[in-house]
């Protein structure tokens, strides 16, 4: 027998908000009492306000401060010594973990970021025009880290600000290399290091892939990733079937195909069924991810489902080796100007 797992998790393990500290959460709740109107000096009193709260109110509440403070200033399990005892991080680092073959992967239109949207816009519904500079503000503070590493944020903007043309549809631009920097920082470059750590550390399968951003230009609804929906049949509900173009509906079919092989044997490219015509014999190879430099292969979730190497190469690189060399340093100023 063996283990395995497949992920379809916003980020991975190395994610800077797989968990987040008592202070943080205090502060949390604490917001979100503020808006409720409960007393936030006491927690038992907190605590028992929030539970009688009526769930449109709480939801209400915990969408403008989403909208003000960003998508990334989210509930997540706190390190109590009891329930998380470190961070899942440190435990791998620690080789405190069960070999298991992995497949994971990425999404360019992540719902985190998707959804995020989706809240500032409703607050702009809301009359709170406002809410489109504090967003942006919030996603340029989340680049800074838990520390609010003036350093690290600087870098940042100004390696993400080369994407920006000075022009009069800059500002769109720029504010889409915002969403792709808190993106890349939160999601699709832990990814990257969850299987090249995985892959390095283990002698199992990891078998990546990313569904890239013309993929996500569909009238499907997307309050759930499209790589999830894919996976799990979505485009073959009766009830949504019209949303999905045949190309989809094929691509779903596949994917689907790939993930029971895996279930099955810890490979995609293996058939489940022993019958001499199986759909697995129509699918493209899948590359495993192996741990050197040539080896970072991935599988594009498009209907060619062709191979690649390398999702968004350069700026993992940024974020994975470039900027934990700035950590400890002081912020000097020494980046290039960005254009205004």
């Amino acid at each position: 027998s063996y283990e395995l797992l497949v992920s379809h998790q916003g980020g991975s393990a190395f994610s800077p908000a797989t968990v987040i500290s008592n202070s943080r959460a205090q502060e949390l709740s604490s917001s979100l009492g503020r808006e409720l109107n409960c007393p936030i000096s006491d927690p038992a009193q907190l605590l028992a306000c929030l539970r009688t709260a009526p769930a449109p109110s709480l939801n209400a509440a915990q969408t403008k401060l989403l909208a003000v403070s960003g998508p990334l200033q989210a509930w997540a399990p706190v390190v109590d010594g009891i329930s998380v005892k470190e961070p899942p991080a440190s435990a791998f680092r620690a080789s405190r973990y069960h070999t298991a073959d992995l497949l994971l992967g990425s999404s360019t239109e992540d719902g985190l970021i998707g959804r995020a949207k989706k809240i500032k816009s409703f607050e702009e519904l809301q009359g709170r025009a406002d809410s489109k500079t504090a967003f942006y503000q919030a996603l340029a503070n989340s680049l800074g880290g838990r520390e609010d590493n003036a350093l690290i944020k600087q870098a940042a903007t100004w390696f993400y600000s080369l994407q920006h043309a000075p022009t009069p549809s800059g500002y769109n631009v720029f504010s889409r290399a915002l969403e792709n920097a808190t993106r890349d920082l939160f999601i699709i470059c832990p990814v990257q290091r969850m299987a090249d750590f995985w892959a390095a550390n283990t002698r199992s399968n990891v078998f990546v892939y990313h569904l890239p951003e013309d993929m996500a230009q569909t009238s499907a609804d997307l309050s759930l990733p499209l790589d999830v929906q894919l996976a799990f049949g979505l485009p073959h509900n009766l009830l949504q079937h019209e949303l999905f173009s045949s190309a989809e509906r094929t691509l779903s079919l596949q994917t689907m195909s790939y993930l029971a092989n895996f279930i099955k044997s810890g490979n995609p490219n293996r058939p489940v069924s022993l019958s001499r015509v199986s759909p697995s014999t129509l699918l493209p190879p899948w590359p495993r991810f192996l741990p050197h430099p040539s080896g970072d292969n991935y599988k594009e979730l498009r209907p060619a489902l062709g191979n690649s190497r390398g999702v968004r190469r350069a700026e993992c690189s940024f974020w994975n080796d470039y900027v934990p060399s700035l950590t400890g340093r002081k912020a000097s100023g020494d980046f290039p100007a960005c254009s205004p």
